[in-house]
């Protein structure tokens, strides 16, 4: 899988039609070109070659604002695609590869925005669920034993482990499975919005029909307290959604980033920074921890 990955973005052809892109993207998805599904918009328009080089050397001209759509160096390229209609859309894309006519040949750019969403939902519940642990025990609230910095309960095992009710290659092959049957589902729904609500899951396929659109299911499962009542609300909570998920994603890189190089939680780093904020810097810990 790498190797088809690496040569489909080192191709030595800088340019990909459509064609091309397609047979790309049937390569890795076991041979099922991934459909862009209609609440994802894309132009009809193909005949234009794209290509990372071009857009690589897209106008250097850059708009700041677009009506009352603040923008991140986007370009007159990314803005020819980039229209503000998608959630947090502030035209930057300075790979294009959210450009509908050439997203680097083997991801569509419906697919792109919708696993933002999803990836900002996951990061979001593992910020906090990495550093509740350290905060919950500094107050007293759980046992020692149990308050450990994320990285030392058996995310990476040379850190340290816990003494679960199983050993860890156990948990790791359930939790593969259940992932596995979860996210299987998730592509289900993506591939045919409402397919879910039409197969049986023990009586909960009534509450899984979506609203057509799976990035934003609804119903009492996945919207209980009713956000969003109206569109102009819903509009402003998705773009809020997606600003979270974005600065999530980013702690979570630096959790792992500040693991490496202190040696202690996240939680643990703040309390040190605020008691001696000169000692205890980015400047002073760059090493990593041995």
């Amino acid at each position: 899988m790498a190797g088809i990955t690496a040569k489909a973005l080192v191709s030595p052809s800088l340019s990909a039609t459509g064609v091309d892109i397609g047979r790309r993207q049937q390569l890795l998805l076991g041979g099922k070109a991934l459909v862009l599904p209609p609440y994802f918009g894309q132009s009809s328009e193909s005949s234009r070659r794209t290509s990372f080089a071009i857009r690589s050397q897209a106008s250097s001209n850059k708009p700041v604002k677009q009506g009352d759509r603040p923008l991140w160096f986007a370009s007159e390229q990314s803005l020819s695609y980039l229209d503000g209609s998608l959630p947090g859309d502030y035209g930057f894309d300075p790979l294009g590869l959210m450009d509908p006519e050439g997203s680097g040949g083997f991801i569509e750019p419906g697919w792109l925005a919708y696993g933002e969403i999803i990836n900002g939902r996951f990061a979001m519940l593992g910020a906090l669920g990495a550093i509740a642990p350290e905060i919950l025990g500094k107050l007293g609230l759980i046992p020692q034993e149990t308050a450990l910095p994320w990285f030392r309960t058996g995310v990476i095992p040379p850190a340290g482990t816990y003494n679960y009710w199983a050993d860890p290659f156990t948990l790791f092959v359930l939790e593969m499975a259940l992932m596995g049957f979860a996210e299987h589902r998730r592509l289900q729904d993506y591939r045919n919005p409402g397919s879910m609500g039409k197969q049986y899951f023990l009586g909960f396929e009534k509450y899984l029909g979506g609203s057509g659109n799976p990035a934003y299911p609804g119903g009492p499962l996945f919207n209980p307290l009713g956000f969003g009542k109206d569109e102009k609300a819903m509009k402003e909570l998705k773009v809020k959604e997606v600003k979270n998920g974005r600065l999530a994603m980013l702690a979570i890189l630096g959790y792992f980033i500040q693991g490496l190089v202190t040696g202690v939680g996240p939680f643990q780093n703040l309390l040190d920074h605020l008691a001696d904020p000169v000692n205890n810097n980015f400047l002073t810990n760059l090493k990593l921890h041995n």
